[in-house]
């Protein structure tokens, strides 16, 4: 396998910022034939979206229900996302295909 040019290292690692890049970077003509880099652009959409929603749900039903296990599960959800973050911004960097469960074979039909 030959080895990525850095420039599509680095944009399928700042993919994975937020949702808003990884957004961008689809939109990019740059990057529109980039499988390596459409794949991580999708997969951080699939992460990053799925995250907020989860947030926006925790935040409603906080008020409803329980305070503090809502506090809780958003402390534990924000440290598993951060290390989600670091581990797939390395991985994609170094120029691998890091596939998460669900979100990597979505994001493999999507690009």
């Amino acid at each position: 396998m030959t080895p990525l040019p850095p420039a599509e290292r680095a944009a399928a690692a700042v993919a994975y910022l937020t949702l808003l890049p990884g957004a961008v970077i689809l939109f990019l003509p740059a990057f529109r034939n980039n499988r390596f880099v459409r794949f991580h652009a999708w997969q951080s959409v699939l992460l990053w979206g799925v995250f907020f929603v989860l947030t926006i749900a925790a935040l409603f039903l906080s008020n409803v229900a329980a305070a503090m296990l809502f506090l809780l599960f958003g402390i534990l959800a924000s440290l598993a996302m951060l290390f989600l973050w670091i581990v797939l911004s390395i991985k994609a960097w170094e120029g691998e295909r890091f596939e998460l469960p669900l979100f990597g074979m979505l994001a493999e039909r999507l690009k």
